[in-house]
């Protein structure tokens, strides 16, 4: 007979249905006409996501630790290995803006767009509200899919710009191969339930889709247009009464 797939085997097979079209539109952003607005859009909207990486694997190890089920106590060891992985990311991001020739005060001090703080949000929900374990979704859409070792190149190239201002596109590109792994090696080996692997395709399906939105976010933003404002603003509006 037929072993069942595994956990992790599942989740990907759910990112099978849905990552096609994220990674194609992300390869599309990168042929953009306009490269270096199109590189410092994206460095923004990307600081907003990781600047708030550490603060998550604390919550979700917080929580963790007050649970008392053997899937959060699974999630212990794992989440202070990968919060001492994760620190200092935002800084090197940061870092990569200023050699972009970005404003690194204003990257520190504006808000991120309403569409990171939906994605990140959604998380702290989850992990507070639900269970801890919903962050690995968010990890495996992040982690699971690294970035080519020949996009830094290809974008400095593209670019002009210095290979400083690409350090963490070049560091995650070989980071996140052995990221993905541990995290498939932690689903296998948690003891989750139908309702756990569901929290965790909905935490995938959710940061996918905002990932979506905001490379059109990006696209907009740096070739002046303001739809993106737009549909902010629009989709914030209550529904019309009949």
């Amino acid at each position: 007979m037929t072993a069942a797939p595994s956990p992790s085997l599942r989740l990907r097979a759910k990112l099978d249905l849905v990552m096609p079209g994220l990674l194609g539109k992300t390869r599309s952003m990168w042929r953009h006409p306009a490269p270096r607005e199109i590189y410092l859009e994206w460095i923004k909207i990307l600081h907003g996501m990781v600047r708030a990486t550490v603060p998550l694997i604390l919550t979700a190890l917080q929580v963790s630790l007050r649970r008392d089920d053997e899937t959060a106590r699974g999630l212990i060891e794992y989440l202070a290995h990968h919060l001492r992985e994760e620190y200092g990311h935002d800084r090197i991001l940061a870092d990569d803006y200023t050699w972009a020739h970005g404003d690194r005060d204003a990257l520190l001090t504006d808000p991120p767009a309403p569409t990171v703080a939906g994605v990140v949000g959604a998380q702290y929900y989850w992990i507070q509200h639900v269970h801890p374990a919903a962050l690995l979704g968010h990890i495996a859409v992040l982690e699971g899919y690294p970035p080519s070792a020949d996009l830094a190149p290809f974008l400095a190239r593209r670019t002009g710009l210095a290979p400083e201002a690409f350090r963490t596109l070049a560091g995650h590109a070989h980071l996140d191969v052995a990221h993905r792994e541990e995290l498939w090696r932690l689903m296998d080996d948690l003891p989750l339930t139908p309702a756990g692997e569901a929290l965790i395709g909905l935490s995938a399906f959710n940061t996918v889709h905002g990932l979506t939105r905001l490379i059109d976010e990006v696209l907009a933003r740096a070739t002046g247009r303001k739809e993106w404002q737009w549909r902010v603003l629009s989709s914030s509006k209550p529904p019309v009464s009949t």
